[in-house]
């Protein structure tokens, strides 16, 4: 096993996946995670990574790190319903390099048509949150968590 550091893909305030306004998020069912409330349009690579997937909506993505991190970037509560509500800037197999935009969104509109901005960080492969900064605001590419890793790299 081993630690390693989570940048925030966006900006916003981070919450705890247990608060996340969607009951099968918040159940962990997919995973650990985190939330973050969207405060601003970009979603970028946390990490240096390939592109698992991503849906034609732009409204997730899955990443599979460098670091051996699998994770899933989830924009919105049924934002996949919104026309026109993310632009992609990566295709699947794209590799990344972190900072790199992979989508913009528009959160003032996601707010006023779902009534929130929620955006979920999943991971995919048994990681598990060990420390994190909920509650508190953050911008893209800042420490907002300790993740546990149980492969190596």
């Amino acid at each position: 096993m081993k630690i390693i550091d989570l940048l925030s893909p966006c900006k916003g305030e981070v919450i705890r996946i247990e608060d996340f306004p969607d009951e099968i998020i918040a159940s962990k069912a997919m995973g650990d995670g985190l939330g973050v409330n969207l405060s601003a349009n970009e979603i970028v690579a946390p990490f240096d990574a390939v592109v698992s997937s991503i849906y034609p909506t732009g409204h997730a993505i899955c990443l599979l790190g460098d670091n051996g991190v699998s994770l899933m970037i989830h924009i919105g509560i049924d934002s996949y319903k919104i026309k026109d509500m993310n632009k992609i800037y990566v295709k699947a197999n794209d590799h990344v390099k972190k900072g790199d935009i992979l989508i913009k969104t528009n959160y003032k509109k996601l707010i006023r048509l779902t009534g929130n901005a929620s955006t979920a960080i999943v991971f995919l492969n048994g990681e598990k949150i060990r420390e994190l900064k909920f509650g508190e605001m953050t911008t893209a590419m800042e420490k907002v968590a300790e993740i546990e890793v149980n492969k190596s790299a």
